[in-house]
């Protein structure tokens, strides 16, 4: 059978996703603690990680553990997205619980077209979020028909409001605790090479440039 994440086996799609996730609390993540989390012996886990380091998938650092590199991180987020949308399709259409839509989707995971995905994704509204509120990653294509741009493409004056995030758990849950929500709106006050100033709820907040490129806006007209 041919898999359809790019010829990547299930099993590197596995260790992709596992470190892709733990990376929200250590990044490099260490191999002890891959070792722990996925239950294999540690020479079975250097001798995958050694693999995906020759496929350019992850990277080692020495003393520390090992980090995605950034095609390594697409390939993950493309496999998390797929995940995500089937529970979405599994929970809300065949009324599985979540746990049950969980564990289909860990297997549905690694054989969806990239297809296949988008027209879930088109058939499903483009959620934002999973049953448990866990940000769906969107597909590159998603982002180039849209009409929405990143909110660092915005200037000084401009209005927009908040149409979708597409940060990870750690990136999402800060810019909702900080009221980035979507439909809201905010305002452009200032911007510099490293980050932005913008008014929300009429109270003033500086975003990095790496936050900013998450949080998907249409522009409207400031007041």
């Amino acid at each position: 059978m041919v898999f359809a994440t790019q010829g990547f086996s299930e099993s590197a799609q596995m260790y992709l996703l596992t470190i892709f996730r733990m990376r929200d609390q250590e990044n490099p993540v260490p191999i002890p603690s891959l070792v722990e989390e996925m239950g294999i012996t540690p020479a079975s886990i250097n001798e995958m990680c050694r693999k995906l380091e020759r496929d350019n998938l992850l990277q080692y650092v020495p003393y520390s553990g090992v980090r995605l590199t950034d095609k390594g991180e697409n390939l993950a987020r493309k496999i998390l997205r797929k995940h995500r949308l089937w529970e979405v399709f599994l929970v809300g259409k065949l009324r599985f619980d979540f746990d049950q839509a969980h564990n289909i989707a860990c297997q549905l995971e690694h054989y969806t077209p990239d297809d296949l995905a988008d027209r879930l994704e088109g058939f499903l509204g483009q959620p934002q979020v999973n049953p448990r509120g866990e940000p769906i990653p969107w597909s590159q294509k998603t982002l180039e028909e849209s009409r929405e741009i990143p909110l660092m493409g915005l200037a000084p004056g401009d209005g927009a409001e908040i149409t979708h995030l597409n940060g990870d758990k750690v990136e999402t849950g800060y810019l909702l605790k900080n009221g980035l929500i979507p439909g809201e709106e905010v305002l452009i006050m200032a911007v510099d090479d490293s980050s932005l100033l913008i008014l929300i709820r009429e109270e003033h907040l500086v975003l990095s440039r790496e936050l900013a490129e998450k949080v998907y806006v249409q522009s409207v007209s400031a007041n």
